[in-house]
């Protein structure tokens, strides 16, 4: 029971043991007055009947007799009347039976008065003329007392009632600053510190609020040391500081993970020459200006945020552009050279700009080491023909590659004749316990498989990421409420789906449908959508979580931008990057990694590492704040058990 209960209960109770002994007094006090009041009228009466009588009796008038006492007593509140003659030693009796239908049978059969019985003797001068007994009726008694317990129950129940409301009232104003500590407190152990406390009216609680409040805000403010820790080691070991852009470290990491996804797309190695010329001509100062001239630049004009930007030494970058098809990688190429052109400063582009650009066009798996070589050798190519803008090397492959509008009208084919195959893949933890399992989609047509990598990239640069999100979502309903999916289930959100304000309506309409299986929705967005669409995001957010449905950050971590993020969205978990969770045998990593999955951590936030593919990985991630694993490790672990 909570304190305010407590408080209002045992007041209560005061207030009524208080408000029953006033009220028993008054009861047993108006019972009092009113047996009083009998003996008092029954004393009046037979004074008034004795001398009204006694003319009559001298006279032996027994007749007058009779009709004063009719007279006197008829319609009264007596019983009886008895007159005894002593002269003939007759009696005149009366009996007045008498019901009072106000008052209930239980009342008076409680005997609360007595019958009162009085008797007097009728003199003239010395002689006895008669006797008169009157016994009075304790009906009219019983009426008064009824009526009076009504009106005092009424008032009482009107006084309690108010007792009450205002005895919770004020106890409630009185608590109200400790109500305010107590959700300040729940929400600390939340680790949520953005709310401080106003400083109560209560003097005993201002001291309490203060220390509060300045304790809420040192750990928030060693929250956001932490995070600013995490994020200074990751761009200390991935971030070049000159550029903005990733350095060497990062390219062969989002390299590797390009690769291992789908390796569909384009690499360029970019080569400078003049910014050289520049450090070794005009100093450090003047080179660096120009490295971040350029690479601002090219941030912002490049097609596609998906585009990987890195500089690898002092004046060559890398580039990595997922999914691109053959002309795009072309079109971007001949825009890295323009741009380049006007950093050079020769708009008409006539004179040599000093560059090698090398550019490779895959659409086949190969290793790090293969991708690289082709790329060393466009690079060459691009030095011995300074004709050409750029060096250029084609996949070999024989594969017959389709547009972006083809890609559509494959994909809505594929919705409408149920090609696709969807798997699970779990996401546990250590102990086995399952968290959730992760939706991968695949195309199956004639003998052939083409992964979710091949066909996203296109629906998202049509913007027609919505219609395929709907219907995995769809999809995955109709399966959990089959039964055929029993646990948690993530599904992957284009960024394009989350800028679509008719998806989040048709996603509002389709949760509230369904509430009674939200708890098995987890939603998970890209990292780059909370940071460069903040309102959009928040906006799904908050239907997800109105609904009873999760969401999660995915490649928490890649994009160099504050990490505080999270502690505004507060999702419900976060999937680490790649990047920080292979390579764990260098100590550099492994506290990298530990030092961002401590900012999700002490938020409260469940940390995912996703791709764990041996036993030694995973007992590495374990011991660096690492919450549930996902990968083909975990599937292979989960099926021998």
């Amino acid at each position: 029971m909570t304190l305010y209960k407590q408080l209002v209960s045992w007041m209560t109770a005061v207030f009524l043991i208080l408000m029953i002994s006033v009220f028993s007094i008054e009861f047993l006090n108006t019972q009092k007055f009113l047996e009083n009041q009998q003996h008092s009228e029954v004393n009046n009466s037979i004074n008034t009947v004795g001398l009204a009588l006694a003319p009559y009796l001298e006279n032996e008038d027994k007749v007058a007799a009779e009709s004063v006492i009719n007279a006197l007593f008829d319609g009264s509140y007596y019983s009886a009347v008895r007159l005894t003659l002593f002269s003939t030693n007759d009696e005149i009796v009366r009996v007045y039976p008498l019901k009072i239908e106000a008052v209930p049978k239980w009342f008076s059969d409680l005997n609360l008065f007595r019958t009162i019985s009085e008797s007097r003797i009728i003199t003239s001068g010395w002689l006895q003329l008669a006797e008169v007994e009157i016994v009075t009726h304790p009906g009219y008694a019983y009426l008064q007392l009824w009526n009076a317990l009504t009106q005092l129950l009424t008032t009482f129940f009107i006084v309690i009632v108010l007792g009450i409301i205002i005895i919770a009232f004020v106890v409630r104003r009185a608590l109200s600053p400790l109500q305010l500590i107590i959700v300040k407190m729940k929400e600390v152990s939340e680790n949520n510190f953005s709310r401080e406390l106003a400083k109560p009216k209560t003097k005993d609680l201002e001291a309490v609020i203060i220390g509060i409040n300045s304790m809420s805000s040192q750990i928030a403010q060693s929250f956001k040391s932490q995070a600013k820790e995490a994020e200074k080691l990751r761009d200390k070991v991935y971030l070049d500081p000159i550029s903005g852009l990733g350095n060497r470290a990062f390219f062969m990491a989002q390299l590797n993970t390009w690769l291992s996804e789908s390796g569909k797309g384009g690499v360029a190695l970019f080569k400078v020459n003049f910014i050289n010329k520049v450090y070794e001509e005009e100093g450090y100062d003047a080179g660096d200006a120009k490295v971040k001239e350029l690479a601002d630049l090219l941030k912002i004009t490049l097609p596609s945020t998906n585009v990987i930007l890195t500089r690898l030494n002092s004046y060559e970058f890398g580039f990595i552009f997922p999914n691109f098809e053959e002309n795009e990688l072309k079109l971007a190429a001949e825009n890295i050279i323009a741009y380049t052109q006007d950093i050079k400063g020769d708009p008409t582009a006539t004179a040599p700009i000093d560059v090698n650009l090398g550019v490779v066009f895959n659409e086949s798996r190969k290793t790090t080491t293969e991708i690289l070589s082709l790329a060393d050798n466009a690079l060459t190519q691009a030095h011995a023909s300074p004709e050409l803008l750029f060096g250029y090397i084609a996949d070999e492959s024989e594969h017959e590659l389709m547009g972006k509008q083809e890609w559509k009208q494959f994909v809505d084919e594929a919705i409408n004749e149920h090609l696709f195959d969807f798997t699970l893949q779990l996401a546990t933890t250590n102990s086995g316990a399952v968290f959730h399992q992760e939706v991968f989609s695949a195309i199956e047509k004639d003998n052939q498989r083409y992964s979710a990598n091949q066909y996203l990239f296109a629906l998202e640069q049509l913007n027609e990421t919505s219609s395929f999100d709907r219907f995995v979502i769809n999809t995955m309903i109709e399966r959990i409420l089959s039964k055929e999916i029993l646990q948690p289930v993530a599904i992957n959100l284009a960024n394009g789906s989350i800028e679509d304000p008719s998806f989040v309506r048709w996603l509002t309409k389709v949760l509230k449908k369904n509430k009674s299986i939200t708890s098995f929705l987890h939603f998970e967005i890209q990292e780059t959508s909370f940071i460069e669409n903040e309102d959009h995001a928040a906006l799904l957010c908050n239907v997800i979580r109105a609904f009873g449905a999760e969401f999660g950050v995915d490649n928490f971590g890649r994009n160099f931008e504050s990490l505080e993020y999270i502690e505004t969205f507060r999702p419900k978990y976060v999937k680490l990057d790649y990047l920080f969770t292979h390579q764990l045998d260098d100590e550099k990593q492994r506290y990298i990694l530990a030092s961002i999955s401590r900012t999700a951590k002490n938020l409260g936030i469940i940390t995912i590492a996703s791709r764990v593919e041996n036993k030694e990985q995973l007992e590495l991630l374990s011991e660096h704040n690492i919450d549930v694993f996902q990968g083909f490790f975990i599937n292979e672990k989960i099926k021998g058990e």
